[in-house]
Parts: structure tokens; C-alpha cells; sequence
């Protein structure tokens, strides 16, 4: 049986056929050992199936079975070793999908043919993989999981072993960049940077956006390790532009940049910013440019200030005026989105550890909000006193739900640990519950959602239904 957050995949995907797994694993040996012309081309239901599939192979770090994959399915020269694209390649714990969409958008502005890949989707999967602003059309993922399938499989009967679902992912992606002939790509880290499947690209430029404390099983127990995974983007001779961090992190991330003889591009040394209001002024080495990005908050000024100057130190900074539509345009579906839900207003924002819960607090004081209800859940492996320390002065009563994800914490024991950390706080067996009680007279409250993008993802999927 596959395991939970394979079979969440499937649940928002078109119907599909569990017992097909077997049946598509020999289609794909057919059309390896066949031809081309042996398979016809799965749809897109197929393909997500496919997909979902290989999740239990789990997530597996390295760069040598993905590097092989993409040499088998002639991805050479379109990993920013050619002509095109090229790649703004970023990193952090937190902030790197925004700046990923303020690259993203600017250069769609500037009129370049872009790509965007995004880690990890919120609401639907064709997220992950963009062509100017459009999501990935259904019979193109289709197509290109069709090239893919039996350059996966063929792996399997290898010294590499079968490619993992992110690997996967990322592949689409690569692939679709090549046939749309897209000259720029803003490329978001899956999870770390140095072993990361993202990795085997040669960018014109990189960014690490921030370094705090998360996925410490796999990336370290301290911010100097973790700032080594994520320095392992770093590539030789190139540059990389560096948002504020902490000094622990930071010496790490200058030792890697010296190492590899990369120009260092730091905000509040190379990079200078002046906020005021919504508006931020960015001075570079190269250039200087007053922006208003379109997300809300402070910290996306800083976001602002790491996009653009990535943009810059990769040479793709080349209109002014387009530039500035480009931010003011960049969109991200779960930072600090407001929506209305069955008539009642809703803050949703994908903020799950320390740091992001920090910001998220500063932006519900920028806009004056105190949320009397909060709707909220986590994963294993997060801390709810470091989390929900930051959120309760905004909040009268936490609504615990379950997220539809293998790693969910059971809302009783979460609503538990936090009653005991003196959060007030009540469970609930389903978010449709928690929907249902969090009802005000006046359509002026709001209710803030947040602890998981996998819970913002269901709600707003929830919405979109009604």
C-alpha cells in the first residue's frame, strides 16, 4: 500500500487506478526496449499516478543518480552548461519561494522567455513547474512524464537505483525548460542545496535568502551545518548574493564562497537596502533601483532586495521600468493570502518554524490584525512552544486540525502539548470542523491559518470546491 503522502497526492489528482503501478512499470520497460513508438502517451491522470508512485522510495539526497538521469534523457546543455537557459539558482530556510516568484516575475516582465520551479506546491501540482507565469499545462506534463517514465525505470536495473519522485519532479522540469526554449529559469532548492536534486545545474548566479533552524535530521543540528548544506550551491567562480543572517551562519557561507573563489554579494555590505513603507531602495554593485513588491510585509523588502540583486549579479537586470512591474505584479499563492471562505475573512500563510512564525507575527502587527482564532496544525519534527510562542499574543483560541500528510501530528496531541505550554488551544477530527466553528458575527474578523503549507494547500482547495 502506498503511503500517506502518496496517496494525498493521489486524492488531488483526476480519479485514478491504483492497480495500474505494476502494469505501467512493464509499459515503461516496453517502450525502453521497444521504441517510441510502443506507448502512446499517458494523460495527465496517468502521469500523476506514475508520480505518486514513486513515493516510497522516499527522498533520498544526492546528485549522481540524478545527474545520470539527466544525462540519459539528453538534458546536456540545458543545465546552464549551453546557451540557454540560464539558471538564478536559491536557497534558504525561509524565503526563498518569494524570491524565486520576484525573480520569476521580473524576468517574465523583462520579456524573457521563464521558467520557474517552486518546492513545494500549495495547491495544486502543476506549481511546481512554470512557463512565463502559467503553470504547466496538463497534456505537457503528460507528455513529458511520458519521455521521462522509461528513462526513470531504466535506472532501476542500475548501480543508481530508481530515481526518487522529486527527482522526478525536477526532471519535468528540466525537460519542459528545454523544449520551451526558455532563456531564464528561477529555480527554488527542494530541500537543503549541496545534495539537493536541483543541484547539478551550473547557475549564473545563486542566493541563500536566510539560515534558521529546520529539517535538522537530515540538514544538521546547528545553523553552521545547516549554512553548509545550503552553501552547496555555491559554484565555482560564481557569484551568489546573501539576505541577512546570523554570524554563525554567515562564516560558514563566506568560507564555502572563498573556497570556490564565488564573488559574495551580502545585503548590508555589497547589497545596501533603505526600506520606507511598502517601498524599498536597492543599491548593488552594478545598479540601483527603487521597488514596491507586491507580497506583503518587511520581510519581503529584504526578499526584494536578494531578487534583485540576484537578478543583477546574473546579468538578467536589464530594464529598469519593467523591473519594477515585475515586482509589483509577483504573486505566491499561501504568504500572508487573504481570502474569504463562506463569507468569513482568512489570513493564510504556509509559516511553520521559528523564524517564519516571527514574521508572520511582524506582518499581523504591520497590518494591524489580531486574529481571535487561529486554525492550525504541524508536521513531526517542529517545536510548537518555539512556534506558537510568537502567535499568541495575536491569538484567543488555537483550532487544532489534522493535515492530510504523512508526518501530521495528531491534533489531540498537539492541542495537548500546547494546553500544557499555556496556549489555549482545542482539537478537532477534521478541518471541515475547525471551518465550521470558526464563524464570527462580523465579516470584519478574521481567521489566521497557518503551521503547515500542506494545511494551507487543503483549505484553500476546500474553498475552491464550495
Amino acid at each position: 500500500m502506498l503511503p500517506k503522502h502518496a496517496r494525498y497526492q493521489l486524492r488531488h489528482a483526476p480519479k485514478l487506478e491504483r492497480s495500474r503501478y505494476p502494469e505501467m512499470a512493464s509499459v515503461c520497460r516496453a517502450k525502453r526496449d521497444g521504441g517510441q513508438d510502443n506507448l502512446n502517451g499517458l494523460n495527465y491522470a496517468e502521469a500523476q499516478e506514475y508520480i505518486a508512485s514513486l513515493a516510497p522510495r522516499g527522498w533520498r539526497l544526492g546528485l549522481d543518480r540524478m545527474q545520470e538521469f539527466a544525462h540519459r534523457a539528453g538534458l546536456e546543455g540545458s543545465l546552464g552548461d549551453g546557451d540557454s537557459p540560464k539558471y538564478i539558482h536559491v536557497a534558504g530556510t525561509n524565503g526563498k519561494g518569494s524570491v524565486t516568484a520576484m525573480v520569476q516575475s521580473c524576468l517574465a516582465a523583462q520579456g524573457f522567455r521563464t521558467g520557474a520551479f517552486f518546492s513545494p506546491y500549495v495547491v495544486e501540482p502543476r506549481e511546481r513547474v512554470q512557463f512565463g507565469r502559467d503553470y504547466i499545462s496538463e497534456q505537457e506534463l503528460a507528455d513529458v512524464a511520458t519521455y521521462l517514465m522509461p528513462i526513470g525505470e531504466s535506472l532501476s536495473e542500475t548501480e543508481f537505483g530508481g530515481v526518487t519522485e522529486f527527482e522526478f519532479k525536477t526532471a519535468i522540469g528540466f525537460e519542459f525548460y528545454k523544449r520551451k526554449q526558455c532563456e531564464w529559469v528561477a529555480l527554488e532548492v527542494g530541500l537543503g542545496g549541496r545534495l539537493d536534486a536541483t543541484n547539478i545545474i551550473t547557475p549564473a548566479s545563486s542566493a541563500i535568502v536566510s539560515i534558521s533552524y529546520d529539517h535538522m535530521s537530515i540538514l544538521g543540528s546547528t545553523l553552521r551545518e545547516i549554512a553548509h548544506e545550503k552553501a552547496g550551491i555555491i559554484k565555482l567562480g560564481l557569484p551568489v548574493v546573501v539576505g541577512h543572517l546570523p554570524s554563525e551562519a554567515m562564516t560558514e557561507i563566506e568560507r564555502v564562497a572563498e573556497e570556490n573563489n564565488a564573488p559574495m554579494w551580502r545585503l548590508g555590505r555589497e547589497v545596501l537596502w533603505h526600506s520606507e513603507g511598502h517601498r524599498v531602495r536597492i543599491q548593488t554593485p552594478k545598479s540601483e533601483i527603487e521597488v514596491e513588491p507586491a507580497l506583503f510585509g518587511e520581510i519581503q523588502l529584504h526578499n526584494a532586495a536578494v531578487a534583485y540583486a540576484a537578478l543583477d549579479a546574473a546579468g538578467a537586470a536589464k530594464n529598469t521600468e519593467q523591473i519594477k512591474t515585475g515586482f509589483k505584479t509577483a504573486s505566491l499563492p499561501g504568504r500572508f493570502q487573504r481570502m474569504h471562505i463562506e463569507g468569513q475573512s482568512y489570513i493564510l500563510d504556509g509559516a511553520h518554524n521559528e523564524d517564519s512564525a516571527k514574521a508572520l507575527a511582524k506582518m499581523l502587527t504591520e497590518a494591524k490584525i489580531r486574529p481571535r482564532l487561529c486554525i492550525t496544525g504541524m508536521l513531526n519534527g517542529h517545536e510548537p512552544a518555539d512556534f506558537y510562542g510568537h502567535l499568541q499574543e495575536f491569538v484567543d483560541e488555537f483550532l487544532v486540525v489534522p493535515i492530510d500528510f504523512h508526518r501530521s501530528m495528531d491534533p489531540k496531541d498537539l492541542a495537548s502539548q500546547m494546553t500544557t505550554l499555556g496556549f489555549n488551544a482545542r482539537p478537532f477530527e477534521t478541518v471541515r470542523a475547525a471551518i465550521d466553528a470558526a464563524r464570527f458575527d462580523e465579516e470584519t474578523e478574521v481567521v489566521l491559518v497557518c503551521g503547515s503549507f500542506y494545511l494551507v494547500g487543503e483549505i484553500m482547495r476546500l474553498a475552491q470546491s464550495r
